[in-house]
Formats: structure tokens, C-alpha cells, sequence
């Protein structure tokens, strides 16, 4: 059996499809096929990866079951291959171990906060980029008072400027805002610096295990500063479920949130035993994915931002009890409590 072809991605966008391309023409005729997605967990189908495999087995006259996929962190997507080394649990789960935090917050704690809603950003995605700039007010040089940001320096340039001419990129910028909303968010990001809150690199997490370690809890350091986190995962378009630690993390922290990430999202965390939030602000956006997506989680955002502190105190302290039961619920998961390699998704 030959060595496995990898397949690259940078959240919903293939990084390799040329490359991709060139070495299914060079594999040897009948032999078995490796393609390794390196613990990755794109839709492969909405990334066109499907169509490509399929023709390629067509032209070779071979059939899907010589097709073998490995590392690949999408246990809900159905693909006609055999899956190899692939977890029905993102690992990301069991990753929160390595920064856990034994002390419980309370309530009183949780309603210290500076500002409503807090948002991480990372990796500089162009989702990521159109969320920040529209939760700008009235496009102000300065992220509102009522967020709290931060914008990891970012190590590539910024995804409006990356050459697509050898990349699938499933996002686009015209879907977001209309041209002259673009050319305002290039200005603002080309005059206005954003950096980051405690000096760290988007690379530094990778560099080795303890620096990802160090920059999970770097960010937990901040998590008074606000009430709900607005999480931006890394995989939103297609039939895809990969929780990263963008999502784990908070659910760690027990802090209340709300997802971008692709249609039904929350329905899936649901089904591994989390609770969310519909009983106190509506999460019909979890039907959708993309603009359609945000725009959803912007208006349920709104409405707590119209309460009076108090109000928004006593709807804090109901998303509260549901995060506890999250943080306690994680913790049984980290401590192999609860079984999921037979986990059915389709159920729910």
C-alpha cells in the first residue's frame, strides 16, 4: 500500500486541490488509496473532495471501497469510503484536561463582567474578519465598548489578499457585505492595528504541546471581562461537526455561548449530552449556516444588550445553571466517564 496522500485545509477552504489532483493521476493503477486529513474536520463533499475522488474512481475503474480515509475529525458527513483511525469525538475534548481549571466560577463571579459578550479571534478567517467588522459600531476605529476582542497577530496575510488561484475557498466576501462595506472593512483594517491581548502568535500554540497548553490558558485569564462568548468555529459550511477549542474551552469555563459554526451545530452538541440555550434566547440560527447564520446570532445578541443590567442579570443566571451542567458534563467526558464509539448522530 503506497504512503497517504494529504489533504489540506485552513478552515473551509482546501489549501491543495492542484496538488491534490496531481497525485491521484500518479498512484499506481488498483492499488488502495490513503488520504490522510490530518485531523481535520471539513465537509469533504462541500469542499468538492467527494466529486473529485468520485471521477477519479470512475476514470480508474475502481471501486469507493478502495478509498480509505484517515484522521479525519467529521463523524457526521457520509462518504461512500472506508474511514480509517477516525473518532466519532473530537479530540479537542479530551485536550481540555491540559488546561483545566479545578476552581468552579460562581455566580457572583460570572456577573462581574465589563462587557456583555466577548469574541476570540485566532486565525484571521474572512468569516472572522466580516463578524469583527460588523460588530464595530458605525464602523468606529475602535471595537465597541460592549465587546471584547482579540485578534491574535495573525501570520498570513489577510484572507481578502490570499491568491485563490490554487485554493477552494467555500467563503466569499460578497456574500458578507456589499462593495462599498468592503472597501470600509479593508480601510479599517489597513489603518487600525488590533493586537493582541496577551502578545501571543497565532503559530505560538503549535510551536510545541505546552505552548497550546499556554495559550488556552493565556485566554482564560479574560474570561471576566465578559459574560457570553461568541464563538467562531473552524468549520461552518457544510455537513460538518468539529467542536475545537473554541467551543470546548468556554464549556470548560462555564460560560454561556453562542456558535458560528455550520447548520446544526448545536442540535449535535446537544445529542452528546450538552445543554444550550434555547429556553433563554432563541437559537433558530442554528438552522442555518453562513451570513444567514450571524445575522440570526446578532439579533438574539441585541435583545440582552437591550436589557437593563438587571435583566441581563437574570437571564445570566439561568444561562449559569445550563453552563455548570456543561462544565460537569465535560469533565466526564475528559475522565472516559462516557462512551461514544458508538455514537449516532443521525439520531438527533
Amino acid at each position: 500500500m503506497t504512503e497517504p496522500i494529504a489533504v489540506e485545509f485552513d478552515g473551509d477552504c482546501w489549501n491543495n486541490p492542484q496538488k491534490f489532483q496531481q497525485q491521484l493521476n500518479q498512484h499506481p493503477p488498483g492499488e488502495s488509496l490513503i488520504l490522510d486529513m490530518r485531523s481535520e474536520g471539513p465537509s469533504l463533499s462541500a469542499l468538492g473532495i467527494t466529486n473529485v475522488i468520485n471521477d477519479w474512481l470512475k476514470s480508474r475503474q475502481q471501486s469507493p471501497d478502495t478509498v480509505h480515509i484517515t484522521r479525519w475529525s467529521n463523524p457526521v458527513e457520509f462518504v461512500p469510503y472506508q474511514r480509517i483511525k477516525c473518532s466519532k469525538l473530537s479530540h479537542f475534548f479530551m485536550m481540555a484536561r491540559e488546561y483545566w481549571q479545578e476552581f468552579e466560577p460562581t455566580l457572583e463571579q460570572q456577573l462581574q463582567y465589563r462587557n456583555p459578550f466577548g469574541i476570540f479571534i485566532g486565525r484571521l478567517t474572512l468569516s472572522r474578519a466580516a463578524i469583527l467588522f460588523k460588530l464595530i459600531p458605525d464602523g468606529k476605529s475602535s471595537v465597541g465598548s460592549q465587546i471584547f476582542s482579540s485578534l491574535m497577530q495573525h501570520v498570513q496575510p489577510f484572507p481578502w489578499k490570499l491568491a485563490n488561484d490554487h485554493r477552494h475557498n467555500l467563503e466569499n466576501i460578497s456574500d458578507w457585505l456589499c462593495l462599498k462595506e468592503q472597501a470600509n472593512m479593508f480601510d479599517w483594517f489597513r489603518e487600525n492595528h488590533i493586537p493582541s491581548i496577551d502578545s501571543k502568535n497565532v503559530r505560538d500554540q503549535f510551536s510545541n504541546p505546552m505552548a497550546w497548553v499556554d495559550t488556552n490558558t493565556s485566554l482564560l485569564h479574560h474570561y471576566n471581562n465578559f459574560a457570553v462568548e461568541i464563538v467562531c468555529e473552524t468549520y461552518t459550511l457544510g455537513d460538518t461537526f468539529f467542536p475545537t477549542e473554541k467551543t470546548v474551552r468556554p464549556l470548560m469555563a462555564a460560560k454561556p455561548i453562542l456558535v458560528y459554526g455550520p447548520q446544526y451545530y448545536l442540535a449535535r452538541l446537544r445529542s452528546l449530552g450538552f445543554r444550550t440555550y434555547s429556553e433563554i434566547w432563541d437559537e433558530s440560527y442554528d438552522l442555518y449556516q453562513g451570513p444567514a447564520r450571524w445575522d440570526l446570532m446578532r439579533k438574539s445578541m441585541n435583545r440582552l444588550l437591550e436589557c437593563s443590567r438587571a435583566d441581563q442579570h437574570d437571564v445570566l443566571a439561568q444561562a449559569h445553571e445550563i453552563a455548570m451542567y456543561n462544565r460537569r458534563h465535560l469533565h466526564k467526558i475528559c475522565n472516559h466517564q462516557l462512551d461514544f464509539t458508538k455514537h449516532d448522530y443521525t439520531r438527533f
